[in-house]
């Protein structure tokens, strides 16, 4: 195998190297041979123009958001119906069939039977996830899905103190079922083409530089990360209702998991809560003044619908929404979910909910003098009716 590069100068550079070979080989056939070239004078490099002089304060032009509830003139059941419509559109949604799943093994830990099982979706992949059963489950009816965010899901269920505060593992602790996806990119899933050396689908792995290709790849055939995610969910949901013999599902998640806690139930008639933890703004700042990674991207969104859109078309069912005093904009925070739009997102939101009759079931809570982290008490509370 040839060497990897792990950027593209370095690929230029090789190619020139190749095309100096080339020359050299074809000096007999009446080609002049490179060495004999003089050398170039170089180009002073004060000549080029540099940053300083440009204008460079580039802004795009805020999204018609054309779909968005503030914009429709039907009554709040049509714009449901048609939101929901472009909004499946968007992600590259395809309805997804039942898929076959095997438990791997089990072990006891805190209290807790935690259970890694894995789903076959077709013979070129296959996705874990891991079932979490308290000794005592006070919540027989229900189960919890747990979702990740950048990281991997073992931070969920607890191999480390991250932000995730192992918050699948305390809510099981508490007497949830919880089950625990590993999402695509991440983690055991973070290259979909691993031990294949023709290819590369990753995101969360960096060995060859953040290109990110498992979002980029699923752009160019129409798809994106977080629509094939939902799918994945809405598969694993499928198998704990027939598993788990319960009657509905609740969602935690937190940063890019907050972001599909929000997309998820939008397509699912089995939620029954919804806790999102670092998200809920509005897309138009999240990559441009936050700086998000790209799993969230939803190419041509702002045309049509904004974050409180996708979360509003899950009333009635109760949402509430959580950040860290601190997770705000800045040179050295990635996150920056609780930024100058949640506010206004959130003022959205409640107006939808109020439109589809769902009450005050949108709340809201701020965790004083903490990142972007999760706050187990606070979803604990929410969770515990």
């Amino acid at each position: 195998m040839p060497p990897q590069h792990n950027t593209r100068r370095e690929f230029i550079k090789m190619v020139g190297a190749g095309a100096a070979a080339m020359g050299v080989g074809a000096g007999t056939r009446g080609i002049a041979r490179q060495d004999e070239s003089p050398a170039p004078e170089w180009v002073d490099p004060e000549f080029f123009i540099k940053q300083e002089e440009l204008v460079l304060k580039f802004v795009q032009p805020p999204g018609p958001r054309k779909l968005s509830f503030a914009n429709f003139s039907g009554a709040p059941e049509q714009w449901r119906k048609a939101c929901r419509k472009k909004l499946i559109e968007l992600l590259g949604f395809a309805p997804p069939t039942p898929c076959p799943v095997r438990q791997v093994r089990s072990t006891e830990h805190a209290g807790v039977t935690i259970q890694a099982w894995v789903m076959t979706i077709d013979e070129n992949l296959t996705i874990p996830a891991y079932l979490m059963l308290p000794a005592t489950v006070r919540y027989p009816d229900r189960a919890v899905m747990a979702i990740q965010g950048h990281g991997d899901v073992e931070g969920v269920v607890g191999i480390r103190n991250d932000y995730h505060h192992a918050f699948g593992l305390r809510l099981a602790q508490a007497g949830h079922v919880v089950l625990a996806p590993a999402l695509r990119g991440f983690g055991a899933l973070r290259d979909l083409a691993f031990g294949d050396d023709d290819y590369c689908l990753d995101y969360w792995n960096w060995t060859r530089g953040p290109q990110f290709t498992l979002v980029t790849d699923a752009f160019v055939h129409g798809r994106t990360l977080i629509g094939q995610t939902v799918e994945d969910l809405l598969r694993w949901e499928e198998w704990a209702f027939d598993h788990l013999d319960i009657k509905a599902m609740d969602v935690a998640g937190i940063s890019y998991g907050g972001d599909v806690a929000i997309t998820y139930p939008a397509l699912s008639n089995k939620v029954r809560k919804i806790y999102t933890s670092g998200s809920m703004g509005s897309f138009s700042v999240i990559f441009s003044r936050c700086y998000n990674a790209p799993a969230h991207c939803v190419p041509n969104v702002l045309s049509w619908m904004d974050r409180s859109d996708i979360a509003g078309l899950s009333a009635p069912r109760p949402v509430r929404l959580h950040y860290g005093e601190y997770d705000t904009p800045g040179p050295k925070n990635n996150s920056a979910s609780y930024n100058e739009t949640v506010e206004p997102s959130l003022a959205e939101l409640r107006t939808i909910y109020h439109a589809l009759g769902a009450g005050d079931v949108v709340s809201y809570h701020v965790t004083p003098q903490t990142w972007h982290e999760m706050e187990i008490d606070d979803l604990l509370a929410f969770l515990a009716d």
